[in-house]
């Protein structure tokens, strides 16, 4: 009896091994294929460089101290008192009726950076070029500071 049984259990061995050795062959799937959606696939010219526009928020606080500490106070009244230069109350309104320039913003920024580029009328150009590299986010403060000055 034992026989049987071993015989029975090596043959039920061989059936189980001879299954798990089988070569299982499976489908293959379709490769992944990648494509670009336009905007990736946009060509530029040759040596030319996406443009990327970066908004600059200003900060009125920090345009406060930069007006006191560079010292445009001593020109330049909060209020509409002429001091050396124009005071600065309404400027913002008053920068929107420069017609040469694209925006307020643009005006005020270029009277800073090249004060001699427009002179208001009744002024001479005392104002130092000082500022003329001055840094993109100390004009957006100080513009923002301009713009509480109603």
């Amino acid at each position: 009896m034992h026989k049987k049984y071993y015989l029975f259990s090596f043959l039920v061995l061989i059936v189980l091994i001879s299954i798990g050795c089988r070569e299982v062959t499976a489908e293959m799937s379709e490769p992944i294929v990648f494509e670009p959606t336009p905007a990736t696939s946009e060509k530029l010219s040759e040596g030319a460089r996406p443009v990327i526009e970066v908004k600059i928020v200003g900060n009125s606080s920090a345009g406060e101290e930069w007006f006191t500490s560079q010292g445009c106070n001593a020109c330049h009244s909060t209020g509409n008192d002429k001091l050396v230069g124009p005071g600065q109350l309404g400027i913002y309104e008053r920068a929107a009726t420069r017609s040469e320039y694209s925006s307020p913003e643009d005006y005020i920024e270029s009277s800073i950076r090249y004060p001699a580029e427009y002179i208001v009328e009744g002024y001479t150009n005392l104002m130092p070029t000082t500022w003329e590299d001055a840094e993109k986010q100390e004009i957006a403060d100080i513009i923002e500071y301009l713009k509480t000055l109603k």
